[in-house]
């Protein structure tokens, strides 16, 4: 079963140029995606004449005030991003990422585009466990937002007619969003509670948890035996179980 593209969101933080907003809409109207959503405010540098026939999309764009809100109900995020270095690890490139895509039709997925100037912040960039990354010219890297999009929608696209042809991809029956942040809370409550987190740590423990449980896309009965191993563990140091609210 192919990605359902009404279910990918294109997620677009302060944008300055209306015109790569325009061709943004064009784009995804090429390919049928259709959720596109702005983090600030629609720029009015210059006019939309680059979304010809596809207004509508633009009429119809999410506003958001940040980035969290803009992601609150999407089951998984990925952010397009040029940074590289050892606290900005890549996990796809784009074929992987299209295929992450794919293999989870069922669930709503965000890609999440930066600022033309600066792109994301530190901490709008956590929000996203996940990071795709466009090899490019070492002393150029920096794409334009509009082709970026472009090439992303492109990528999801033809790795869709690549599937018609070859069923390459394995769909995984993956937990929500929603269960995903529950079992990470848990984990997190479990070591916390546990006295894990009373020495110094080195390691981001948050931002590891959190793309662990993305890349790996556990289904309901791995959920399960997790919360049996973290509850485990809880017992043999507290002397207590935990619930699993």
């Amino acid at each position: 079963m192919p990605a359902d593209f009404n279910k990918l969101s294109i997620i677009l933080v302060e944008p300055i140029y209306a015109g790569n907003v325009g061709a943004i809409a064009r784009i995804m109207n090429n390919f049928c995606f259709s959720d596109l959503r702005i983090v600030g405010s629609v720029p009015q540098k210059n006019d939309f004449y680059l979304a010809m026939h596809s207004e509508h999309l633009l009429e119809k764009a999410a506003i958001f005030s940040s980035l969290e809100d803009a992601i609150k109900d999407l089951d998984r995020v990925i952010a397009f991003s040029r940074r590289l270095g050892k606290n900005k690890p890549i996990d796809f490139s784009p074929m992987q990422m299209a295929n992450y895509v794919h293999s989870l039709p069922k669930l709503k997925i965000g890609l999440v585009f930066g600022r033309e100037t600066f792109g994301l912040t530190n901490d709008e960039a956590d929000l996203c466990p996940l990071r795709c990354h466009f090899r490019a010219n070492k002393d150029f890297p920096s794409i334009n937002l509009a082709q970026a999009v472009a090439l992303a929608i492109y990528e999801i696209n033809s790795f869709d007619q690549r599937l018609d042809e070859e069923q390459g991809t394995k769909i995984v029956d993956a937990v929500s969003g929603e269960e995903l942040s529950k079992i990470y809370r848990y984990m997190m409550d479990v070591l916390d509670n546990i006295g894990y987190f009373s020495s110094h740590e080195t390691t981001n423990w948050d931002a590891f948890f959190k793309k662990m449980l993305a890349q790996l896309n556990p289904n309901q009965e791995m959920i399960y035996r997790m919360r049996q191993i973290f509850n485990r563990i809880h017992v043999l140091v507290t002397g207590k179980g935990k619930g699993y609210n």
